[in-house]
């Protein structure tokens, strides 16, 4: 399907969702595609892993992390998160969650599908402060928990982000930090003289 139909599809889903909820205190928007679609392309909705563990690492008691996932799914989620599963999220207990201006919510779920329909939701109804985490859990557990050793020829940035990664995964797993690495460069390979 193309992003068009996907995100008129979401767009009439929201509509009937929203006709089903009781009264909240924000006043929903009806956002056209066009605008939905700009929302997207600007990404300012997303929150990176790498942000999102500098900002647990500091305690940022802002955050607020909502795994959308299922209820049996959840015991491999991230630390500090609640479980609000996509068929709970209109329920009495939870909506208010999202409908605040206290804390930052960061919704995930095993990748963005889930979370995205979720926040694409939430900005039709007018909520505010909610975003999406980056590529959701698989990202997260690919690049924080189980970070790639940079090829040989990669950049000294690489090898710092590699060092970083490797010294959050640390944290949040206690496991054996991975090895430390020191960035060479290589010297380029001289021509023959003529």
């Amino acid at each position: 399907m193309k992003s068009r139909e996907i995100i008129s599809i979401i767009i009439l889903a929201l509509g009937i969702t929203a006709a089903m909820l009781p009264n909240r205190k924000n006043d929903a928007i009806q956002l056209t595609e066009k605008e939905l679609l700009h929302e997207f392309l600007q990404e300012t909705n997303y929150i990176s892993v790498d942000e999102l563990a500098h900002l647990l690492i500091m305690g940022d008691p802002s955050i607020q992390l909502i795994d959308v996932r299922p209820a049996s799914e959840f015991k491999d989620g991230l630390p500090r998160a609640i479980n609000i599963p996509i068929d709970s999220i209109f329920s009495e207990n939870y909506a208010y969650l999202f409908d605040q201006s206290v804390m930052k919510n960061v919704i995930y779920g095993e990748d963005d599908q889930t979370a995205t329909q979720i926040w694409v939701m939430m900005k039709q109804l007018g909520y505010a402060n909610n975003y999406l985490l980056k590529g959701g859990l698989k990202v997260w557990n690919r690049d924080i928990l189980n970070p790639k050793y940079p090829e040989v020829t990669a950049s000294k940035n690489a090898f710092d982000l590699y060092e970083m990664r490797s010294a959050t995964r640390h944290f949040f797993t206690g496991a054996k930090a991975l090895p430390k690495i020191e960035f060479k460069p290589i010297a380029p390979i001289g021509g023959r003289k003529k």
